[in-house]
């Protein structure tokens, strides 16, 4: 990667044309990099012009800010030199397949993501989709600084005297009721909250990347994965907002608001593809491993269970048993589709473990493969 350093401005711009234009980097670390003139801006741009897409990475704030006042920002890549933390001697506030959430001061927390599946695109994807969420009235933490942890990378946001949903209703048993209406009604204003379309991805596009880590495998027959296929592309498409990872994990409660975080996977769509999640989370995975509906939830199997039960019947308005477990049947099939693609990505399991266990797998998909367009008629 090249480096500039120091200033750059009239007086050396010339020899700095000179050196960047025989070397024509498209990656420049900036991190000793003090000030950069408009002269030194017209050389950037004339490298741009000659390689195309340049990323400029490890800015200062300062030298940030020259950039995007004279517009560069939008020109080409400039990453601001992140700022170092410890989350040593905090309190851990949750867990869930994409991070962890951790109490740094009594005003802010931090969200650390998991690397392998959380690249700094993503998270820069996150910090935009959540600014759009709250400028369209969704009551979500705004995120500020991007951080570094260690060797992973976090989000600070500004959440005071917060805990998470699942930690709330664990510490105020008598209050799952009243907390599980409050994330009904939380989605409901998500599912009717319409943006124009383009702004954000297409949530359909999630669930297709899983269907594409489970057809470049060689563990399924191929009329399988395009029944799978088949599936997503049944879904209609909706302008209003799905979180892509609802559960009391990634729902925070301050002053007995309930305020999400997690913006990583908001996307435009159909309501079902949020409810696929929060069935896996809250209902499918506390059933098998009660240390994972700790881990994802922060409550027990039985209150996460409990909770399912009341938001589920308030969501969709009803209390019919046999409309219920229909439901579910058929939600069951949908949650599968990221099972059988998560399996075959799994490299904690053996393969032969793997390959068995997503037999089984495909072959509760398929049996409830033709009852699944209930859904999307219902909601």
């Amino acid at each position: 990667m090249y480096r500039i350093k120091g200033k750059i401005d009239s007086n050396n711009a010339v020899d700095f044309e000179k050196e960047i234009m025989a070397i024509k980097p498209k990656e420049i670390d900036a991190s000793e990099l003090n000030y950069i003139s408009s002269a030194g801006l017209r050389v950037l741009m004339k490298l741009r012009k000659s390689v195309g897409d340049v990323t400029i990475s490890n800015v200062s704030s300062e030298v940030y800010e020259i950039f995007d006042v004279t517009g560069f920002t939008q020109l080409i890549t400039v990453n601001k030199k992140l700022r170092e933390i410890t989350v040593d001697d905090t309190q851990l506030l949750g867990a869930g397949a994409n991070g962890r959430v951790y109490r740094i001061d009594p005003e802010r927390i931090v969200k650390v993501y998991n690397s392998v599946s959380n690249p700094p695109e993503k998270i820069k994807r996150e910090q935009a989709s959540a600014r759009q969420a709250f400028i369209h009235g969704i009551p979500s933490a705004i995120p500020f600084d991007i951080v570094k942890v260690g060797n992973e990378l976090g989000m600070i946001y500004e959440l005071i005297n917060a805990q998470t949903l699942g930690q709330a209703v664990h510490r105020e048993p008598h209050r799952l009721e009243e907390y599980a209406l409050k994330m009904s009604s939380l989605l409901k204003q998500l599912h009717s909250t319409e943006i124009e379309k383009g702004i954000m991805p297409d949530a359909r596009d999630t669930l297709k990347v899983w269907a594409d880590i489970a057809a470049n495998s060689d563990y399924f027959h191929k009329e399988d994965i395009q029944k799978v296929y088949d599936l997503i592309n049944s879904i209609p498409f909706r302008n209003t907002i799905v979180h892509g990872d609802y559960h009391p994990g990634n729902i925070m409660v301050s002053d007995d608001e309930l305020i999400l975080i997690d913006m990583g996977d908001v996307s435009l769509g159909h309501p079902i593809i949020d409810l696929l999640g929060t069935y896996q989370l809250m209902s499918l995975i506390p059933k098998r491993n009660e240390k994972a509906a700790m881990r994802y939830t922060g409550m027990t199997t039985d209150e996460v269970i409990r909770m399912w039960n009341i938001f589920i019947r308030d969501y969709i308005g009803t209390n019919e048993k046999k409309v219920i477990e229909e439901f579910e049947r058929s939600l069951k099939c949908y949650a599968l589709i990221r099972s059988i693609g998560g399996m075959t990505f799994s490299d904690v399991i053996p393969d032969e473990k793997r390959r068995n266990f997503s037999a089984y797998i495909m072959k509760e998909f398929l049996t409830s493969y033709e009852k699944s367009n209930f859904l999307t008629t219902m909601l």
